[in-house]
C-alpha cells in the first residue's frame, strides 16, 4: 500500500518589501463614500526658485507679482481589485479567509502597475502622454545617476518637502551596485532621502513608449497617498452555489492612488551597458 502524502504547514513568509505601501501614506477612511468616485484634495506645491521684487514698494513701474490664480486639487479615481478561489467542501471553513489572503499578497504589486501603466483607466498614472520628460532623455538617455539626480532635483522643485521616485522592481541591483539607495526602514531611499517605489510594472515609459533592452524609463512623483476601502466578502451562504455545492470566495477592495504636484520622467542608460 502507498504512504499517503503527510501534510504540514506551508514555508513561512516575508512580506513584500520596498514597494508602494513602504513609500506612500496608506489611509484606511473610516468613511467608505469616498469609494463610489474617488477623492480629490488640495495640494501645496512649489515652483523654485521663487520670484523677487527688489524694485521699491513705491516705485509705480516695479514689475507685478506673479502669483497663480485659484487654489488647485488633486484628483484619484477608483481601482477595484478582487482575489479569491472556488472549491467544493463547504466543510472548510477558511475558504473565506483565503480569499482575503489571497488579496492582500496581490494588492500592492496590482496597484504598481496600475499606476504606472494606466491600465483598468485608473487615473492619475505616471506613463501618461503628457507627463513631462527631463534632461531631453527621452532622445538621448541619461546614466542612471545622472536620471536619479534629475528627478530628486524635480521634487524638490515643485514640491520643496521629500516625494517619491519610481523604478522598475528588476532595476533594484542597479540601484544597489551604483549605491544609489541606502536603507531607512522600512524605505529604501535615494541620495537626497526620496523614497524608491520599486514597482512590479511593465516599465513603460510616457505614452507607453518602451524602453531599449539596455535602457529604463524611471519617474519622479510628489508625496503619494493610497487610500483602501474595507475588505469585502460574501458571507458564506451568499457564496454557496447550492447547485453544485461549490464556494464561490471572492474578496474585494477599492483603492485610490493619487500623488501631490507634478509627475516627470526620464530614461536612463543602464550602468555597463555600451554607450
Amino acid at each position: 500500500m502507498t504512504q499517503p502524502l503527510v501534510y504540514v504547514d506551508a514555508p513561512g513568509v516575508t512580506p513584500y518589501r520596498y514597494g508602494l505601501f513602504s513609500a506612500a501614506a496608506v489611509v484606511d477612511p473610516a468613511d467608505q463614500r469616498e469609494f463610489q468616485a474617488g477623492v480629490e484634495w488640495e495640494p501645496l506645491c512649489a515652483d523654485a526658485p521663487a520670484p523677487t521684487n527688489a524694485a521699491a514698494a513705491s516705485d509705480p513701474a516695479r514689475t507685478p507679482m506673479a502669483l497663480p490664480d485659484g487654489v488647485g486639487s488633486v484628483q484619484a479615481g477608483v481601482i477595484r481589485l478582487y482575489a479569491g478561489l472556488t472549491g467544493r467542501s463547504v466543510a472548510r471553513p477558511d475558504l473565506l479567509d483565503r480569499g482575503r489572503r489571497a488579496l492582500g499578497l496581490v494588492e500592492q504589486q496590482s496597484l504598481e502597475h496600475y499606476v504606472w501603466t494606466g491600465g483598468a483607466e485608473n487615473t492619475p498614472y505616471l506613463a501618461a502622454p503628457d507627463t513631462p520628460v527631463l534632461g531631453g532623455s527621452d532622445t538621448t538617455p541619461v546614466a542612471l545617476e545622472t536620471g536619479l539626480g534629475l528627478l530628486e532635483a524635480h521634487i524638490a522643485d515643485r514640491t520643496g518637502v521629500l516625494g517619491v521616485v519610481w523604478a522598475p522592481r528588476w532595476t533594484a541591483g542597479w540601484f544597489v551596485g551604483k549605491s544609489l539607495t541606502r536603507l531607512e526602514n522600512p524605505r529604501l531611499v535615494a541620495p537626497l532621502g526620496n523614497p524608491i517605489v520599486f514597482a512590479q510594472t511593465s516599465g513603460v515609459g510616457p505614452d507607453q513608449a518602451v524602453p531599449g533592452a539596455d535602457e529604463a524609463w524611471l519617474y519622479a512623483t510628489g508625496p503619494v497617498m493610497v487610500r483602501r476601502s474595507a475588505v469585502f466578502l460574501p458571507r458564506l451562504p451568499e457564496a454557496l452555489d447550492r447547485t453544485d455545492n461549490e464556494v464561490f470566495a471572492v474578496a474585494e477592495r477599492f483603492y485610490s492612488v493619487g500623488w501631490s504636484c507634478a509627475a516627470a520622467a526620464v530614461k536612463v542608460k543602464l550602468p555597463g551597458a555600451p554607450a
